[in-house]
């Protein structure tokens, strides 16, 4: 199940702006409610379609960022998590709409939250059959409307837009042109394994537990398997019992590692064996099972490295950060998908019983699915430990770093973390293969 690298496409406007005809118009079905009463949209929809001459791409249709009260804020607050995340960002302008209104703040806000966050920009005007009839009663043209929404742009002339009618389908090819001429360049995803050879066998190591899921491997040991096979590297499968693995019975313990080594040794031991890849809960077995001169690393590592578009070393600096938590410190351990968690869950059972156990009076805090703080609440986290990214998208990725750089706060990942609590020459070794890679 190879990750669908997409152009994410934001939606952004005031209410009744023509965002949700916009979304419409490009899904080519009713995928958002259209209607006249202000405030339709409630919450942010999201569609997944590929388009032509662009490729696969996810569309985000956001309420509008003028709403009023309690509720209107909660709806803002969504939109512009929805804008950090996207990699174009669509103001819907209704020219009329702004004229009449007196002030092109709105738009202002819009376009300097892009700016501020490294979004590309493209205004779509929707003019409206009645427009130009609504402007002329009151002494003005369409293109004096049209100017007067510009000004509230840094830079008028360099934003790319089109006019259009949104309700009309012939507008869906201009649309689509715009989207082509406006999305940022492609910056191509780091390999997942960028430092594998062509010969030498990789072992995945897959403990399966409570929480493995029936008929399917996890999505980051499906890629790792596709990636391989694809380079004709050979793969191995193994799975320990990490309940025998670590019992206090030397001999069942034993036993288990006894298992392993000889599955180790079909592949020609260390010469016949160039990766160790293994599920980040059983470092604490692999680093011991594993020789020293075969390479070894997680998962997790491995997911967060590409998610993060190879900026490994920020993640193993804020593994370092972890030397410095004091009893009273807050962790925030965030994870990016929703799932039913059992027994010995990493994020809510294991990482947080080592933590408490390697520093004693340490506070942890959790972060599930599509939630997560804005800056100003994590600013009081001392450290973030993040799940491997593997159900997120780079976008929203990439935002969630940017949130936590903002407040501050060193983040690394499971991986790295279940490393660190094995010691310094552990961390050490699960990053290594990824450093000489750099250093090579």
């Amino acid at each position: 199940m190879p990750r669908i690298d997409r152009l994410v496409i934001g939606i952004f406007g005031r209410i009744n702006a023509g965002k949700s005809t916009l979304m419409n118009l490009l899904t080519q079905q009713y995928t958002s409610i259209v209607d006249s009463t202000p405030g339709t949209t409630s919450d942010t929809k999201s569609a997944v379609m590929e388009i032509h001459s662009i490729g696969p791409a996810r569309i985000l249709d956001t309420a509008g960022i003028d709403e009023g009260g309690d509720l209107g804020s909660k709806k803002r607050a969504k939109a512009w998590a929805a804008l950090e995340e996207c990699d174009l960002a669509l103001l819907v302008i209704d020219p009329v709409q702004v004229l009449l209104s007196g002030s092109p703040e709105v738009e202002e806000s819009i376009g300097n939250a892009a700016r501020r966050h490294g979004r590309s920009l493209a205004l779509v005007f929707n003019i409206r059959a009645d427009s130009e009839r609504i402007l002329a009663e009151r002494g003005a043209t369409l293109a004096d409307a049209v100017e007067f929404c510009r000004t509230a742009l840094p830079d008028r002339t360099a934003v790319p837009s089109i006019m259009a009618d949104l309700s009309d389908q012939a507008s869906l090819h201009p649309l689509v042109d715009l989207i082509t001429r406006a999305r940022p360049a492609e910056d191509a995803p780091p390999q997942l394994l960028p430092f594998i050879r062509p010969r030498g066998a990789v072992v995945l190591h897959i403990p399966m537990d409570e929480e493995t899921p029936s008929g399917r491997l996890l999505r980051p040991q499906e890629m790792a398997m596709e990636y391989l096979l694809r380079m004709m590297v050979p793969v191995g499968l193994y799975r320990t019992d990490l309940r025998l693995g670590r019992s206090s019975d030397a001999a069942l313990a034993a036993a288990e590692r006894s298992r392993f080594e000889s599955f180790l040794s079909a592949f020609g031991g260390s010469g016949g064996v160039q990766l160790v890849l293994t599920d980040s809960q059983a470092i604490d077995l692999m680093k011991d099972w594993v020789p020293k001169e075969i390479p070894l690393t997680t998962f997790s590592i491995m997911m967060i490295n590409q998610t993060a578009g190879g900026d490994l070393d920020l993640f193993a600096r804020g593994a370092a950060a972890m030397d410095g938590l004091r009893a009273g410190d807050r962790v925030l351990i965030a994870e990016a998908c929703n799932h039913d968690r059992m027994a010995e869950d990493i994020g809510t059972a294991q990482i947080p019983r080592k933590l408490k156990a390697a520093v004693p009076g340490v506070e942890i805090d959790h972060a599930f699915g599509r939630e997560f703080p804005d800056p100003r609440e994590l600013s009081r986290y001392s450290v973030a430990v993040h799940c491997g990214g593997c159900m997120i998208s780079r976008q929203a990725a990439a935002a969630r770093v940017r949130r936590l750089a903002e407040a501050g706060v060193p983040v690394t990942n499971y991986g790295l973390a279940l490393s660190w609590f094995e010691g310094p020459e552990v961390l050490a070794r699960v990053l290594e293969p990824w450093v000489e890679r750099r250093d090579g």
